[in-house]
């Protein structure tokens, strides 16, 4: 009898590509991609690596489909025995709220009604620190906060959650899943997507942070702990997983360091964030350009926030890698060596 495959879903952006790394040095993986996705990254990722990496990038079996092609998704499920989804459109331009919930919501749905249609063993979904409740600052939030939406909160965190309760509902009618939330995840991806944007603009340098705090995960962390959850984490549980928590300010000086600048200077004040979101509004509707910043990232950066690893460390034992790794890994990549 064939052995049944994993499948990734978003399997060219950072978290994706990282989990495909993974599998493919198991055996044979399915990996799905949009008919417009740029699947050079992956080859990217796994030279970034591995020293056999063109062994590896033929196990993977690439499959057509959209997360919004119902029959595509079935087709590619077929034999499955474990679904990482990892697709999903990060943004906090307001003008993709809709791309958004089509894509993380109903995307994430499509997905669960597949699996188990498919008889999929087992799915494992990529959600976000975004979808954990809010604490006072000082405070580390947990799997266990509850959700609590306001006037502020961003449409991509809003569509985060509701895409875990698509996983939920398909917990009850039968699918085995488990969930993972990593915090702001840093590793080799597409230029210009994700925390790619963030990375990018430290290493062209900058004198200016942000007064707030967050935290960091590694991505290779990510697709490690995600593998070992698969195989060991409570059906319908939450994970979040986080390698360290910092603020801004040492967030970006790990960066800059790591890529031979200076670091940070000057904070941004809460009143140069306001006036900065919106002259970046104007500027992106009168040259139909991305943002750098918007009024969701600019409440975000002020905020001071930290997360807790203990429940994803009691039951696996992962030691995180630090942000000092995470920046030297980018500055690796980046910089065209290989990687240590």
């Amino acid at each position: 009898m064939e052995k049944k495959m994993d499948l990734v879903t978003g399997a060219t952006g950072i978290v994706g590509s990282h989990v495909l790394v993974e599998l493919a040095s198991r055996g044979p993986v399915r990996a799905i991609h949009r008919k417009e996705s740029d699947r050079s990254i992956v080859e990217k990722v796994f030279r970034h690596y591995r020293p056999d990496a063109d062994a590896l990038l033929e196990k993977i079996v690439w499959i057509e489909a959209d997360l919004l092609d119902v029959d595509a998704l079935n087709e590619a499920m077929v034999g499955v025995r474990h679904v990482f989804h990892a697709a999903a459109v990060v943004s906090f331009d307001p003008r993709n709220a809709n791309a958004m919930q089509r894509a993380n919501v109903g995307g994430t749905a499509n997905v669960v009604n597949a699996a188990l249609a498919q008889g999929v063993q087992r799915l494992c979904h990529v959600s976000s620190t975004a979808a954990i409740g809010h604490a006072p600052a000082g405070i580390l939030r947990d799997e266990d906060i509850p959700w609590d939406a306001d006037k502020k909160t961003s449409a991509y965190a809003i569509g985060k959650y509701e895409a875990e309760l698509e996983v939920q509902r398909g917990i009850a009618e039968g699918l085995d899943a488990v969930i993972v939330n990593p915090c702001i995840v840093i590793g080799p991806g597409v230029s210009g997507r994700s925390s790619m944007t963030l990375v990018e603009r430290v290493r062209k340098g900058t004198r200016f942070y942000p007064p707030g705090s967050n935290a960091v995960v590694d991505a290779r962390d990510v697709a490690e702990c995600m593998l070992e959850l698969m195989e060991r984490g409570g059906s319908g549980e939450r994970y979040l997983l986080v390698g360290e928590n910092l603020s801004y300010h040492t967030m970006f000086d790990r960066l800059s360091r790591a890529f031979g600048r200076p670091g940070p200077s000057i904070p941004l004040r809460p009143w140069m964030l306001e006036l900065g979101w919106r002259m970046e509004r104007v500027r992106a509707v009168l040259t139909g350009s991305k943002p750098f910043i918007t009024e969701a990232t600019a409440h975000s950066s002020v905020i001071q926030r930290s997360y807790s690893a203990a429940k994803v460390q009691a039951l696996l034992g992962h030691r995180f890698r630090t942000m000092e790794d995470a920046a030297l890994n980018m500055a690796l990549f980046l910089g065209k060596k290989k990687a240590q």
